[in-house]
């Protein structure tokens, strides 16, 4: 009797286990199928803290918005209302406490206000990874530097096709001169290690 008693919390453990990381890739997948696509213009990074690992780290630019009025922002997660501009791509229209009823927004944790005007929030997006086969990051992360965003530049050729749903952001895919970064890699000449 007692085995089977453990045999059981065995398997219920195992299961638990198993049900943490399914739930969230299936939480993802599903925001890829059905999310609403915003494209996020993305600005110049720090050469030299751009790569690590298997993935392009992607910086954002003019992640600032209004603060609604009437809301306070304290040190947990607010929530940021996104709409299409007439260019394509995302803007920010404002940041609440609380989520909008009837728009797309993305939750961010630890949005700090402008010092000086108290009703600006700055805010970092909550995701800024793009991951990639291991052996086409190091190309990728090269061309996204040198053809995507360059210091200097307000603007670049680059931004993050992005799906939203429920207050979550997934990178669908990245775009270098409107084109996939998987396939914009292919036209440039091979990059030489040092």
């Amino acid at each position: 009797m007692n085995s089977k008693w453990i045999f059981g919390l065995y398997v219920m453990l195992v299961v638990v286990q198993l049900a943490v990381p399914i739930s969230q890739i299936w939480r993802y997948e599903d925001i890829l199928q059905t999310g609403h696509v915003y494209k996020f213009r993305t600005a110049p990074i720090d050469p030299y803290d751009a790569f690590r690992g298997r993935y392009v780290f992607l910086s954002f630019a003019d992640t600032v918005a209004p603060i609604r009025p009437g809301d306070k922002l304290g040190s947990g997660p607010a929530y940021v209302e996104l709409a299409e501009g007439e260019d394509g791509f995302a803007q920010f229209k404002q940041v609440s406490v609380e989520p909008p009823a009837s728009a797309d927004y993305l939750q961010v944790n630890d949005p700090w206000e402008d010092w000086e005007r108290k009703s600006l929030c700055y805010f970092r997006l909550p995701f800024d990874k793009f991951f990639m086969e291991e052996s086409a990051a190091p190309k990728a992360e090269e061309a996204y530097r040198k053809f995507g965003n360059r210091r200097g530049e307000t603007q670049g050729d680059a931004y993050a096709l992005v799906r939203v749903k429920g207050g979550i952001g997934v990178i669908e895919d990245v775009y270098i001169k409107n084109q996939p970064i998987r396939e914009f890699i292919k036209t440039i000449p091979q990059i030489e290690n040092p």
